[in-house]
């Protein structure tokens, strides 16, 4: 992990605690992380001497947003190391036109980075070695749910996750291929009003994890939409929905060693 050297000064961040139970102030830094070493992230470290688990959180196909370092910084005050990594911009993703790219042509060289970066949060000292999870929204849920069907982390989240590949893969087959009894517990959570995906991929993922008998958890959220954390304009329970995934994503996670 590589510091950029205009922006190599770690910075305290001691903001309001994201929930009662919180109670670590943390640290936070530009890196670059990845197979070729040219992946802007930010990370996250709580302050203490750890060991601390590891989180891979990763952003939706609209590219890294504060969200998503603000949810990084919510793990850390929960006593979580975090990184959220701009991967789409890293492979040359900017804009609509180019997203299907990152499910088809750059599916594997993203995902190469990604196993990469988890052995880099393990490398760290202040690591919990062995205890990663992935939280994705949208483009990275479907990242979170492949990353746990190929036990390259301890468990994986998957927010309003583009599971179909933003209908490139309908029939849902890296999840087909690669999910046994031995995958890593995954979480999703869907929205009932979500236009964006539909319901159709994470019953079908369902469906699949179900029949191998993989361990995983769904909540659908009924009258809550599409990213639903982060916009109040696409369901009328959606601030409720992000405040019931946000709990149940810590237990989850807990629950399963990280």
């Amino acid at each position: 992990m590589k510091l950029l050297a205009i922006m190599g000064v770690m910075v305290s961040a001691v903001a309001g605690v994201s929930s009662a139970s919180a109670a670590f102030d943390y640290t936070s830094q530009t890196v670059t992380v990845g197979v070729h070493k040219n992946m802007e992230a930010t990370l996250f470290i709580p302050k203490g001497p750890g060991p601390f688990p590891t989180i891979l959180e990763m952003h939706t196909s609209g590219g890294i947003q504060e969200a998503d370092r603000g949810y990084c910084a919510n793990l850390a005050r929960e006593g979580y190391i975090c990184i959220a990594p701009a991967f789409l911009r890293a492979h040359g993703i900017t804009n609509a036109e180019l997203r299907r790219k990152s499910f088809t042509s750059e599916a594997k060289p993203i995902f190469d980075d990604f196993v990469e970066i988890i052995g880099e949060l393990n490398a760290l000292p202040q690591a919990k070695k062995g205890a990663t999870g992935a939280v994705g929204f949208s483009n990275g849920g479907f990242f979170a749910v492949l990353l746990a069907a190929t036990r390259k982390v301890q468990a994986g989240v998957s927010y309003y996750g583009a599971l179909d590949g933003a209908r490139t893969q309908p029939d849902l087959p890296l999840f087909r291929k690669w999910f046994t009894a031995q995958s890593s517990p995954v979480l999703v959570l869907a929205g009932e009003n979500d236009t964006t995906i539909g319901m159709e991929p994470p019953h079908k993922l369902e469906e699949i994890m179900k029949a191998v008998g993989a361990r995983y958890e769904i909540k659908y959220y009924p009258a809550t939409g599409h990213d639903f954390d982060r916009s109040g304009g696409t369901g009328p329970n959606n601030a409720a929905s992000a405040a019931d995934a946000w709990q149940r994503t810590l237990a989850f996670l807990r629950a399963n060693g990280v």
